[in-house]
Formats: C-alpha cells, structure tokens, sequence
C-alpha cells in the first residue's frame, strides 16, 4: 500500500515508505523505513518500547502493548499484532507510536 488514501495512518508514512501482509493469519506485516529515518525510527522504539532481544544492530526487538516490532538492519521492521489484526491497524499502530506525544 502506498501513500494515497491513508487518513488514520498520515503519520507512520512520514516514516515507512511501504506496508505489506506478510502472513494475515498470524498478523504478520512489513513495513519498510523510508532512506534516512531508520535512526529515528529505532529512537522512537527505544524510548516508547521495551527492547526484548538486540543482537548488535542487526536486529533488535520490541514489544510495545503486547506487539512485537523487529527491525531488520537496514530498513525494515516486522510488525506482529498481538490481536491478528489487519494491515490497516498495523499501520495505526505505527502512526500512534511515532507520535511525537
């Protein structure tokens, strides 16, 4: 999914340049940080999520709300929604965590 037609989710795509289903099933999607906003990205998820597994900066996991969120050097993080949830919702999940407040 691209950029158009995202209302809920304005503000994640300041910062993903992609979402997609990676297994709707399990809740499973990809989102895909936009070149420059990855030290961003993981800043945010340090201060607002708690770092469960960190291998150098490779990888490194959160969970935040019972969500798990692993980025994946260089630019993607995986994002598993503790309910299944769909695509919609992951995206609003990233939009409420990168809110500045």
């Amino acid at each position: 999914m691209n950029c158009a037609g995202t209302s809920g989710s304005d503000r994640a795509y300041e910062f993903f340049e992609k979402f997609d289903v990676v297994c709707q099933t399990s809740g499973t999607y990809l989102a895909l940080i936009k070149p420059g906003k990855e030290e961003e990205v993981l800043a945010t998820l340090r201060r607002k999520a708690k770092v469960k597994l960190k291998l150098g900066d490779a990888l490194v996991k959160f969970d935040y709300r019972e969500n798990s969120l692993t980025y994946v050097a260089p630019n993607r993080l995986i994002i598993r929604l503790k309910d299944v949830g769909t695509l919609r919702e992951a995206e609003s999940l990233m939009s409420e965590i990168m809110d500045p407040a």
